[in-house]
């Protein structure tokens, strides 16, 4: 039976489940690191990453944001294109090495570019 309207299935029907759910669902792919640019900036943040690749991608309505991890920290990137991101460092003071960078469209989970991040301070004139 349809539970719904109270009628019955065709047989070859009751191999499929029916939901009146207005719940959307977004399906996407997990996006592929090609290249990551540069792979170093200064350890007062605001460098821009850009990372390359395909299935970047962005849709708000869905809670689909591109995002960036460097180390631990979490940014949030700039949707360029489905191949092209840009994300800004954040401030690390750690100069003594360098940090893994990884890539989201939710922040759940994530990508490894296989790509690593190094800090250094700035010269003081």
């Amino acid at each position: 039976m349809d539970g719904s309207h109270g009628r019955r299935l065709a047989p070859e029907d009751e191999r499929f489940t029916y939901s009146n759910s207005l719940v959307e669902y977004y399906y996407y792919k997990q996006p592929v690191v090609k290249k990551v640019d540069p792979l170093s900036g200064s350890s007062g943040g605001g460098t821009p990453i850009e990372v390359s690749g395909a299935w970047f991608d962005q849709k708000l309505e869905y809670g689909l944001v591109p995002m960036c991890k460097i180390g631990d920290k979490i940014v949030r990137a700039q949707f360029i294109s489905t191949v092209r991101i840009v994300c800004d460092a954040p401030p690390n003071s750690d100069i003594n090495q360098a940090f893994k960078i990884s890539v989201s469209l939710n922040g759940v989970n994530w990508v490894d570019t296989g790509k690593k991040f190094s800090y250094f301070d700035m010269a003081e004139l």
